[in-house]
């Protein structure tokens, strides 16, 4: 009876024996896992004097165990590998190209000859040569059959091994500079390549699941929290109330009842309890009325000429606590606001005798009620888009390069710039997911107003998550472990979400601040897109399409960057 097992036949009783070794039962099934696979690798090697063929996963312990098995016993180990580095453990290696020998010798030896750090960077150089030597003899053929001097069996003895295939020994190894095409063929990222590392990261986020839709719901809940959480009105807040007036009838008693009290609790106090519990921390203001507010305000009202006791007693005195300020602006829009409704049902047509002389007409762009979170939104909307990207990607690089992954793909011929291209058309599926639940979210759910084109607005969305990829990835090819990089993507938030005008209005930062402030990447783009969604303009207004040429530049500077970062480290 025949198993397979990783790649090589046995008998059943062979079988067994090897099981044994490998602590593994006798009942393996036809095809087993991959780590019963490993192990029975592991178990078949001491064994290897016998006339059996093994595929091996090689592993650290695996080739710790060949080089014990070749120091102690007469026994050669033949390996073949894609990776080339891994072949640098060897003592002898050979390089081949479409079925042709390269070079053959101790890796040091190859690597030495041809002035190359790695054995990739010696391969690389033998494939160039060798395109280059092709296309000569394409064009003025010289060469012929291998002669007696160049042929295994010239002269050499068996065990002395070759570093080149080419001139005899003592003729230096003519070198050629690769030709425009040629270089171009290992520059130019390939489609095959960047498929298949964009297949392999989509295949690493399909085994998270869990991870895959947290990051899909993440910039749902950070949206719908902002939206809720920030920009509008306190509500509940406490204010002591001293009315030295007594009659219900009281002009005081009317006025308060025009007061937002869901906004505003009051709390009727004496003078002394009003300030000591404002003292204390339990109101954030008193509002206080004169025992003859009533009859001072009508003569206010009636009369052109008064004292400035009548004034005085006429008025409403407001004392806020002030460490707040949000809540004191709100306290000081609503008692205004109750005043001039207040006057208007005493005074009906006649209540333009008190109002103030100036008039707010309609506005030219927005409403009367737009709210802080109306500005806040857009310039949210960027950041969560941006730094989500940032943390996607901050440890590619990292975990890849912790895995082994990035040196096999080094060693397979993956350039950088392919590997950046995967990496980015990957994740640019997963943001695009966030940007449409978010924009879903503040549109639909939150009613968000949108005045101009949505597609423009999605694809400056969209150009700021690149940038987030973008900067990402230049941490994770600049950093190797995890705690740095989190570091560095954290290190950049707050700064940028402060000076960016997000929360804040650039126009409020000192100047020296804001020269820095105007060059980084959310500034323009915050403001542009306010100006999309809220007044309607398009590419044509200088405020638009400069949030978008801002952006597309720190795009091309962050991928430049690290693209040099991944080769000069690789």
């Amino acid at each position: 009876m025949l198993v397979w097992c990783e790649g090589f036949f046995q008998t059943k009783s062979a079988l067994s024996s090897r099981c044994s070794n490998a602590n593994m039962p006798e009942s393996t099934p036809e095809r087993p896992g991959r780590s019963q696979s490993r192990r029975f690798s592991a178990g078949t090697l001491g064994n290897l004097h016998e006339s059996y063929l093994t595929c091996l996963c090689l592993s650290g312990r695996i080739w710790q165990h060949l080089v014990e098995i070749v120091k102690t016993g007469k026994v050669s180990v033949i390996i073949t590998t894609h990776y080339i580095e891994e072949a640098r453990q060897a003592n002898v290696v050979g390089l081949m190209r479409n079925g042709h020998l390269l070079a053959e010798g101790p890796p040091d030896a190859v690597m030495k000859q041809h002035s190359a750090t790695t054995l990739e960077h010696a391969f690389l150089q033998l494939c160039e040569t060798t395109d280059q030597n092709s296309i000569k003899q394409t064009s003025s053929p010289q060469s012929g059959p291998l002669d007696s001097s160049q042929s295994f069996d010239g002269g050499r003895e068996e065990n002395q091994p070759i570093l080149g295939v080419g001139p005899p020994a003592g003729e230096e190894l003519p070198r050629f500079s690769a030709n425009w095409k040629v270089q171009a063929r290992h520059i130019l990222p390939r489609g095959r390549n960047v498929a298949a590392l964009f297949i392999k990261t989509m295949l690493r986020m399909r085994r998270m699941p869990g991870s895959l839709c947290f990051q899909f719901l993440l910039p749902v809940i950070q949206t719908s929290l902002i939206c809720l959480c920030v920009g509008g009105d306190p509500r509940g807040i406490q204010v002591a109330v001293v009315n030295n007036e007594t009659s219900p009838s009281a002009y005081s008693h009317s006025l308060l009842s025009f007061l937002d009290n869901s906004s505003i609790y009051q709390v009727p106090l004496s003078h002394k309890d009003a300030f000591e519990g404002v003292y204390n921390g339990d109101y954030w203001g008193v509002i206080g009325f004169g025992e003859n507010f009533t009859s001072y305000l009508t003569k206010r009202m009636m009369q052109r000429h008064v004292s400035k006791e009548v004034i005085d007693g006429g008025s409403v005195h407001v004392w806020l606590d002030l460490t707040n300020r949000q809540i004191a602006l709100m306290l000081q829009k609503k008692i205004h606001d109750a005043f001039q409704a207040f006057v208007d049902n005493k005074m009906g047509s006649m209540s333009y005798l008190v109002a103030l002389p100036i008039k707010f007409e309609d506005p030219i762009y927005g409403s009367q009620n737009t709210d802080f979170t109306t500005f806040v939104t857009p310039g949210a909307v960027l950041s969560i888009t941006f730094y989500l990207a940032v943390g996607l990607t901050a440890l590619s690089f990292v975990l890849e390069r912790k895995e082994g992954l990035l040196d096999r793909c080094w060693v397979a011929g993956v350039s950088s710039v392919e590997t950046m291209l995967a990496h980015l058309f990957s994740q640019l599926i997963v943001i695009s997911v966030q940007i449409s639940l978010m924009l879903l979210f503040i549109l639909l759910v939150f009613k968000t107003p949108n005045e101009g084109s949505l597609l423009l607005a999605i694809i400056l969305i969209v150009l700021q998550g690149i940038a987030g990829i973008s900067f990402g990835l230049v941490i994770s090819a600049a950093i190797d472990d995890e705690q740095s990089a989190n570091q560095a993507a954290l290190g950049i938030f707050y700064p940028n979400l402060i000076l960016s005008g997000i929360i804040w209005p650039v126009e409020c930062i000192p100047y020296p601040l804001r020269y820095l402030s105007l060059a980084l990447p959310q500034t323009y783009a915050s403001e542009s897109l306010r100006c999309i969604m809220y007044r309607g303009w398009g590419l044509s207004r200088m405020m638009v399409w400069r949030g978008f040429a801002v952006t597309l530049g720190w795009n091309t500077f962050f991928l430049i960057l690290a693209t040099v970062i991944l080769k000069l480290r690789t």
